[in-house]
């Protein structure tokens, strides 16, 4: 079973009551046609203390994840970030003027 995951897309919101979750937003394609939308996966880094750097990137920069994939009960499936990088950028700039 393949459990290591590699994300890019945008830091999203914090999950409301779940304070070390939040979401990251990509790109996905719909198959044999043209149109695109935005998935959300849930994300937690893995050290779970209030000042891991998943939860100080400010929304909309880019994101690359390295993980693995695992379990919430509530949350379901969600990437347990072992590494991550991130970019300061200007991506929802661009993509609200594509959609437009």
């Amino acid at each position: 079973m393949i459990s290591t995951i590699t994300i890019l897309g945008q830091a999203g919101d914090l999950i409301e009551g779940h304070s070390q979750f939040r979401y990251v937003d990509f790109e996905s394609r719909e198959a044999f046609e043209e149109s695109s939308f935005f998935s959300k996966i849930p994300v937690m880094y893995w050290d779970r203390s209030s000042s891991n750097p998943l939860l100080k990137i400010p929304n909309g920069h880019f994101v690359v994840i390295f993980g693995r994939l695992e379990s919430h009960p509530e949350l379901g499936l969600y990437v347990l970030v072992e590494q991550i990088r991130h970019f300061s950028s200007n991506l929802k700039i661009h993509q609200r003027r594509r959609k437009s």
